[in-house]
């Protein structure tokens, strides 16, 4: 998450969590699809929860359609493309999904959502962290992110969600 200083600035405005091409995307808190389509040529699940937060995925090709309730953990979607196909315009260096969260029309860090998460430990680079394949630990572009199994579930079930 890198706000910009105004609303009208560049800026990524939310988090990126590695994932694959067909792979399922879970939402992440009970809510409503109340927007599932392109955007800017890429697919966009919109997921509005109870208290005015509103989750974007993508790219995420929706499976619940529009006016869907879910739980969460519930299926909303797949990401966009097929297995190997890595020609879906993205800002990740890998495949990714942007998970992108608005109180209103504020943008907020999604990570800061998922409850007490343990001190972030910087490692040097190219160098796997103790865990990096245990469960609980999401995959960012690039970075690793501890969370519980049960807060969050974007994709490959605890293992692997931007508007900007």
């Amino acid at each position: 998450m890198d706000p910009p200083l105004h609303d009208w600035l560049p800026g990524h405005r939310g988090v990126d969590l590695a994932a694959a091409a067909g792979e399922t995307v879970l939402a992440p808190a009970p809510g409503v699809v109340t927007f599932a389509g392109p955007v800017a040529g890429r697919d966009v699940v919109v997921v509005t929860h109870d208290g005015g937060l509103r989750t974007s995925l993508e790219p995420v090709t929706a499976v619940a359609p529009r006016g869907t309730r879910v739980a969460a953990g519930d299926v909303v979607g797949t990401v966009q493309g097929s297995p190997g196909d890595e020609t879906v315009a993205s800002h990740c260096a890998a495949a990714c999904v942007h998970w992108g969260v608005r109180r209103g029309e504020r943008y907020v860090d999604p990570l800061a959502l998922l409850g007490e998460r343990p001190p972030i430990v910087l490692l040097p680079l190219g160098e796997p962290g103790p865990g990096d394949d245990a469960p609980g630990v999401l995959r960012r572009a690039g970075r690793l992110a501890r969370t519980s199994c049960a807060a969050a579930r974007p994709s490959r079930g605890c293992s692997a969600a931007s508007s900007r």
